[in-house]
């Protein structure tokens, strides 16, 4: 019984000594992957994940694609040309779809 608890304990400090910390841009590039998902939800053009259906909320798809811009702005310097590029590919997009579903269309 000790020796298994030994072993578990060998274990998990193996696993925690494999896992690097976190740096900040990664998390800044996954918020970006989270706010451009719900400004997509919030346009009504994905499904919300919690309720199954499309609902449109402009105002909360703006805040969101506010969010992916000066969160933009600030990876700007930090990133890839091939990641700004995108970037500004998927700001376009965003901005284009809401536009066009602020004036009615689908």
């Amino acid at each position: 019984m000790e020796e298994q608890q030994q072993s578990q304990s060998e274990q998990t400090t193996q696993e925690q000594a494999r896992q690097e910390p976190v740096d900040v841009l990664t998390v800044a590039l996954w918020m970006v992957e989270e706010m451009q998902a719900q400004a997509w939800i919030k346009m009504g053009l994905w499904k919300d994940p919690v309720l199954g259906e499309l609902r449109t909320d402009l105002p909360q798809a703006k805040i969101a694609i506010d969010c992916v811009a000066a969160l933009a702005e600030v990876l700007k310097p930090h990133i890839s040309d091939a990641q700004r590029r995108d970037l500004e590919r998927l700001l376009t997009d965003l901005r284009l779809n809401f536009v066009q579903r602020s004036a009615g269309g689908q």
